[in-house]
């Protein structure tokens, strides 16, 4: 056999090889990208799901206050109108006291007169 020959059917035999691992690596990355990407998203809904979670206790929370401020709320409200109504009652009275109290100056009046 020719050493030509010989030469080119081993550098042609390693070459294939070559191509072959170059296709056997390329198919191997995708697949690794693949996953890296299906893990990178789980990573990401998970997070997703947690600051979900997060922000619902949060707001759970927030409504909970709320309804408590509301019942502080009411009760105060309660009691400024009781508050409201004692005022126009005390205000009633003082009028009529000072009617009262005008009446008995004009009658104090009329008695010191010479």
């Amino acid at each position: 056999m020719d050493y030509g020959k010989l030469i080119a059917i081993l550098f042609g035999a390693t070459g294939f090889w070559h191509v072959l691992e170059f296709f056997l690596r390329l198919y191997t990355n995708r697949k690794k990208e693949a996953f890296e990407l299906k893990n990178l998203q789980a990573q990401t809904e998970s997070s997703v799901i947690r600051n979900w979670q997060e922000w619902s206790q949060a707001l759970e929370r927030r409504v909970k206050e709320l309804e408590i401020v509301a019942h502080e709320n009411k009760e105060l409200k309660k009691q400024i109108e009781s508050q409201r109504s004692r005022i126009t009652e005390l205000e009633s009275k003082v009028e009529k006291v000072e009617k009262e109290n005008q009446q008995l100056r004009f009658q104090l009046q009329e008695l010191t007169k010479p």
